[in-house]
Order: C-alpha cells, then structure tokens, then sequence
C-alpha cells in the first residue's frame, strides 16, 4: 500500500513537470510569433503583443503577462516578447511560474539602438 502510494506520488510528480515543460514550449512558441508581428514595421509593439496574449490564450487557456523590449540582436535592432504565465496545477503542489520568450529582427532597420 505504502509502495502504491509513493508510486502514485512520483507518477503525479512526473506529470506535472511534463505540463510546465508543454506550458513553457507553447509560451516560447507564441512569444516568437509576436515578435515576429513586432518588427512587422507597419504594426509595432502593440499588435505583437496582442498576437503573443492571443495566441496563449487560444493554446493553453491562460492569460499571460505580456511585456514587450527593444534589443539588439546579433548587433541588429530587435524587439523581444516575454510571456509570463502561472502553469495549470495537476495535483496538491503549485504548478509555479513559467517565463518564455521570443526575439526578432525589426524590419526596415539596420543599427541596433
């Protein structure tokens, strides 16, 4: 019984990791497509974060935190997308805190700020 319960236990534990690990890939997936509609020049900031907060929103059912910041990237001017999301809880413990993120290249632009 003891050994039914610790099996249980861990089985429950394993899960759980495997539902951040899901959380936190779909997260890097729909930050890098609203990076992506951020460099976009003729829609900005705005618009990729709305296409990031969406896209969570329709995947996993969360609302994350959406931040947008400009970058360089490789020497180049970027934007990067952070979502911040608290992962689903599947047992008695806290799912926690998952953060993503997604960079691009802005259009149009050749120097870094």
């Amino acid at each position: 019984m003891l050994v039914a319960a610790l099996v249980v236990a861990v089985a429950l534990g394993v899960l759980q990791i495997v539902l951040a690990s899901h959380v936190r890939s779909t997260l890097t997936a729909c930050a890098s497509e609203g990076a992506r509609v951020a460099a976009v020049a003729r829609q900005g900031d705005d618009a990729g974060a709305a296409r990031a907060a969406a896209c969570a929103e329709s995947s996993l059912g969360i609302a994350p935190t959406v931040t947008v910041e400009h970058l360089p990237v490789g020497g180049r001017a970027g934007v990067r997308i952070t979502l911040d999301a608290s992962v689903p809880v599947l047992a008695l413990w806290d799912g926690g805190r998952v953060e993503a993120g997604g960079r691009a290249l802005l259009e149009g632009v050749d120097d870094a700020p």
